[in-house]
């Protein structure tokens, strides 16, 4: 056959596939539809139902990438999610191009230290081999058996698409179990190499999000953005252990779904979603949730009412004193939780170990010296020197580290703001002083520490209530600084 003209009674169906899928080739034909569109001058028999669906699948490898391999068998709510079924070949039909559905979810894992194994080992071909092979095989196969398609990318790189949130995170917990070593079948292919931590970031379900196929088969839109943030958000918490970040929307849908019950999976192991507050990446802003999943976080489960307190002292700009009391509250309930410590730390330049009881027991006391003292300036010293202590300690939640340093360093701010004022009151005040001491005073401003006594001397005079204004005064003159937001990725 040279052109569809000659197509015949007696023409073999073989010629007639190797006509086609030439057409296919060399015309771009991208899409099960224009192949109908291109043959609707042929009659429609049995040879030509024969040929169709094995058409589609020469298109399907070509140009759909990402989801080249997919069919409603074996992916059946993918299926119904992005293709849209010829009612008369069942197994045909054609990919959409823009999808604002909600019943879309994306993951992004990396593998932690990938280069560097592939550095130490690029003498060992089998062993890069092994590693390959069980991301292009085991790992697909694993995603494949939860209703995900999961695609590999830049080496160290996979991404994960399916049609709820339960699916994805089952596969992702899966996929870090496995690298861990922590299954039978990954024991058996995976014992020559090092455990490998993964970050993974999970996007999805959130109404009108566009999730845009592209006509080469890649992905792109908002819902595979926001998955890049939120992997590149649990690589920056990540440390030693695997993590996974997945915006609000998905652990409302993954609520939703197992409303009536969890499956077998997700009823043998315990699982937490943490709420992270909001993260502000490049043009957006995310809630997000931490997946707490491993013995060694569970603990941040019994913080969460001290961090959302947190999260509320933030937004409504309580510097005067609820959010300093909120982050020291929220230490608190951390040392207490986590598990037992011991840290080597200088203290008042001496070597010095802390170990929970004690680090709460000074926690206690900055907090004593804001409250009740109303020493601002030493409260926020203490303040800073305790998150000092706690950046030592291993393990320590990451995301509270965050808020502390930032929440430290505005406070810093005010402190210097407030200490001009109080140096001006305190000037005030020695006005007043009989003649005597006024004298003094004005003669020890040439002795600094003889002032530095009388200063204190003269702060005692302050009322309560005058430290507290001027407190709130120097808070109120830096409000500009204050804003305070948590940044991830790419700025």
């Amino acid at each position: 056959m040279k052109n569809l003209s000659e197509f015949t009674a007696s023409t073999p169906v073989s010629e007639l596939y190797r006509f086609l899928a030439n057409v296919v080739v060399q015309n771009g034909i991208t899409d099960f539809s224009g192949l109908l569109n291109y043959t609707k001058s042929i009659a429609a028999d049995k040879r030509t139902a024969e040929v169709y669906p094995e058409l589609f699948a020469l298109i399907r490898k070509l140009y759909w990438g990402f989801f080249r391999d997919i069919d409603p068998k074996v992916y059946p709510k993918v299926w119904r999610e992005i293709v849209i079924s010829h009612p008369q070949f069942p197994g045909c039909g054609d990919l959409k191009r823009n999808l604002t559905i909600s019943e879309i979810y994306v993951g992004i894992l990396d593998l932690h230290g990938y280069t560097r194994f592939c550095e130490k080992n690029k003498n060992n071909l089998s062993m890069l081999q092994t590693l390959d092979d069980l991301i292009q095989v085991e790992m697909t196969r694993l995603a494949r058996s939860h209703d995900v398609v999961l695609q590999r990318r830049q080496g160290d790189e996979m991404v994960l698409v399916g049609a709820s949130a339960t699916d994805l995170l089952a596969t992702t917990l899966k996929i870090i179990d496995f690298f861990a070593k922590k299954g039978g079948g990954a024991t058996a292919r995976a014992s020559a190499l090092p455990d490998i931590h993964i970050s993974a970031g999970i996007a999805g379900g959130k109404k009108f999000t566009p999730f845009i196929i592209t006509r080469d088969g890649d992905l792109s839109g908002g819902v595979v953005n926001t998955a890049a943030r939120l992997q590149s958000r649990a690589n920056e918490l990540s440390g030693e252990r695997s993590r996974i970040v997945v915006s609000r929307a998905v652990r409302t849908a993954f609520q939703a779904e197992n409303k009536d019950g969890l499956p077998e999976f997700f009823g043998k192991r315990p699982l937490h979603f943490f709420d992270s507050g909001y993260i502000r990446f490049k043009g957006i802003e995310v809630a997000v949730c931490e997946v707490l999943y491993d013995g060694g976080d569970l603990y941040k489960a019994q913080i969460e009412k001290d961090m959302a307190e947190l999260y509320k002292s933030i937004e409504s700009g309580a510097w005067k004193e609820g959010l300093f009391s909120a982050l020291l509250t929220l230490l608190i309930r951390i040392y207490k939780n986590m598990g037992a410590f011991s840290v080597q730390v200088v203290s008042n330049g001496l070597p010095t170990t802390l170990v929970n009881d004690s680090i709460i027991h000074i926690a206690q006391e900055i907090l004593g010296t804001f409250r009740a003292k109303q020493d601002y300036p030493a409260a926020v010293r203490g303040l800073a020197q305790l998150v000092d202590y706690s950046r030592e300690i291993p393990g320590f939640d990451k995301l509270t580290l965050e808020y502390a340093e930032r929440v430290v360093e505005r406070y810093r701010t005010v402190v210097d703001e407030f200490e001009l004022r109080i140096a001006e009151r305190l000037k005030e005040k020695a006005a007043t002083l009989p003649a005597k001491y006024k004298q003094l005073y004005e003669e020890s401003r040439k002795g600094i520490l003889v002032q530095e006594r009388l200063n204190l001397e003269l702060r005692k005079n302050l009322a309560s209530l005058e430290i507290s204004q001027l407190w709130a005064a120097s808070i109120e003159a830096k409000k500009e600084w204050l804003d305070l937001s948590i940044y991830s990725g790419k700025q």
